[in-house]
């Protein structure tokens, strides 16, 4: 059998790892997403809930247009809102997959590993603490007072680009409000961001159309994927100091007794953990805690 010269076979490698498609990692939730600003579109029983279901769908569709733009890519969807099926499956590209329903051990997250290049977060929203962002919480608008890592105060976009960096996957862009957009640039500030509605309060915003924000959403996912390569994971210290404050002092009161957490005040428990993937399988247990 004739050998083919080594350098032959690293070039035929070199090119086939050019060729193969990257993998990008798209997480969507809807209180970010174009014109949502009340209960009313957020969920099954609200008189818009269908319509604000189709414009996520169609921000995620933009979305996977403007990446793909830039060349092949394989790419997951994971529906981040509500029950986790909120995205208009069928609406999809038929080559994308989309990771549906709760629970789930990576949360937001769930299906993101070492071999993605990017992380895209669409329709996110501030944190607890930000006064001014529409419908601003982290994790649990029911539940919690806020969560906070190593000492600082995280939206759900700070908290899941740390997750995602400790994949080693770097966050290339986030769309939302203003406020949600900007808290999430301050600590990843490569990102690239669409803001598609300038916050009034927790109910109330001056939006674009739905159009004007896919749009928006195109135009800065063209600048993010011209971008990969250059990106760096946002990561935090481990171990990573959790604190987490609960809206019901009850709540507190039970997380308290999970080992390795203690209540420094009535509405707050903290602890120390090995990784972001402890931390969040830890969250969702808090979280699910049966109304007393």
């Amino acid at each position: 059998m004739k050998r083919l010269p080594i350098a032959l076979v690293l070039l035929t490698l070199a090119v086939s790892a050019q060729t193969r498609p990257r993998k990008i990692f798209i997480s969507v939730d809807m209180e970010g997403i174009t014109g949502v600003v009340q209960p009313a579109q957020l969920g099954p029983d609200g008189f818009e809930y269908q319509r604000a279901r189709e414009w996520m769908t169609g921000e995620v569709n933009a979305a996977i247009a403007a990446i793909r733009e830039s060349g092949p890519a394989d790419i997951v969807v994971c529906d981040s809102h509500g029950n986790g099926q909120s995205v208009l499956i069928e609406k999809l590209p038929d080559d994308v997959r989309l990771v549906r329903g709760f629970p789930r051990p990576l949360e937001m997250m769930q299906g993101i590993d070492d071999t993605f290049a990017a992380a895209v977060f669409i329709g996110y929203h501030g944190s607890e603490w930000t006064a001014g962002a529409v419908r601003s919480h982290t994790i649990s608008s029911a539940r919690l007072l806020g969560v906070k890592l190593n000492g600082m105060e995280v939206s759900e976009g700070i908290y899941n680009a740390a997750l995602a960096g400790q994949f080693g996957v770097p966050v290339a862009f986030v769309s939302g409000d203003r406020l949600a957009v900007t808290q999430l640039q301050k600590v990843v500030p490569a990102a690239e961001g669409a803001i598609v509605k300038e916050p009034y309060g927790y109910h109330s915003a001056m939006s674009v159309t739905p159009a004007r924000g896919q749009v928006l959403i195109r135009e800065g996912l063209r600048r993010a994927m011209a971008k990969l390569g250059s990106l760096q994971p946002y990561r935090v210290t481990a171990p990573i100091d959790l604190e987490v404050g609960f809206k019901l002092t009850i709540d507190a009161e039970r997380a308290s007794f999970i080992p390795g957490l203690s209540r420094p005040d009535a509405h707050t428990v903290k602890g120390s953990f090995h990784d972001m993937v402890e931390i969040t399988k830890l969250l969702q247990v808090l979280t699910s805690l049966e109304a007393p």
